[in-house]
């Protein structure tokens, strides 16, 4: 399976889990230590006219009108993640604030945000990190930034934070699916049939067993559906029609950035990317 492929069963799976107020909540109180009910938890719709496509989260959250949380699931480390929460937070506190309410001599009470990103990548990479948006600044001269935004990175590939894993069934149990997809991978077999074994094989044992026999199907015809998206736009690109992640990626390599954050952000293979760049001769 090629690498967006294992993005597409990735994400689908870990969004079709983590939209579910019960399992978004167990996850959070098992990073935090904490103790909340699903009833305390309202998902946030987030999807706004942002760069390529649409700038989408992945999960966010907000707990006892307290924390906004945002969780990234990713297969590769984004060190542009600061400035991605950024955006989501500010889009999400603009759905909570009536902006009459900025101009008021009245202090208002926003709720703390919580950004947290979730890795399940195989290069090699430790059970915790922290990646901040100061990182990203031009200037870095010692003083304390004006602006911050700091991202928990937490490994969850089997093996990983067992302590999270043991608070969390459901993140447990997805660590094991995604490892079982893995494992049918490197024994030779094509893609689909990787996805169809795992979710028998999980079915069987315990592993996510209710939500794969709902889901199961769903997740291996969504990755089809992206497979047959591809090959639409490959042939469209052959005859010629420049895509809007082409515009993006051409932009992207103007600016200087580097071509693993191009693929992350536009989904464009690496040989595309290397092409583009070839025809800006930069």
């Amino acid at each position: 399976m090629d690498e967006k492929a294992n993005r597409v069963y990735k994400d689908n799976v870990f969004r079709l889990l983590f939209k579910d107020e019960s399992n978004a909540v167990e996850l959070y109180n098992a990073i935090n230590g904490t103790n909340y009910a699903a009833d305390a938890v309202k998902m946030n719709m987030l999807e706004s006219a942002l760069f390529y496509g649409k700038l989408r989260n992945d999960i966010s959250f907000t707990v006892d009108d307290r924390w906004i949380i945002l969780i990234e699931h990713q297969s590769s480390v984004n060190p542009n993640m600061g400035l991605r929460c950024l955006l989501y937070v500010a889009d999400i506190y603009k759905q909570m604030i009536e902006t009459d309410e900025l101009y008021k001599a009245n202090l208002m009470s926003i709720a703390n945000p919580d950004f947290v990103m979730l890795y399940n990548g195989q290069a090699p990479f430790p059970e915790k990190a922290v990646i901040k948006l100061s990182d990203l600044f031009i200037v870095k001269d010692g003083r304390e930034p004006n602006l911050e935004a700091v991202v928990t990175v937490y490994n969850v590939n089997k093996g990983y934070n067992s302590d999270i894993m043991a608070h969390s069934k459901t993140l447990d149990g997805y660590a094991a699916f995604i490892a079982k997809v893995r494992e049918y991978q490197n024994s030779g077999l094509e893609s689909t049939e990787s996805l169809q074994k795992s979710v028998e094989y999980c079915i069987k044992n315990g592993i996510l067993d209710e939500f794969l026999k709902k889901n199961g199907g769903e997740i291996v015809n969504l990755l089809n559906f992206e497979w047959n998206m591809d090959d639409a736009l490959r042939v469209r690109g052959e005859e010629g029609a420049e895509t809007r992640a082409e515009k993006i990626a051409k932009k992207m390599l103007k600016r200087g950035t580097s071509i693993e954050i191009i693929i992350e952000d536009t989904e464009l293979t690496e040989k595309r990317i290397l092409e583009l760049k070839k025809e800006l001769k930069i």
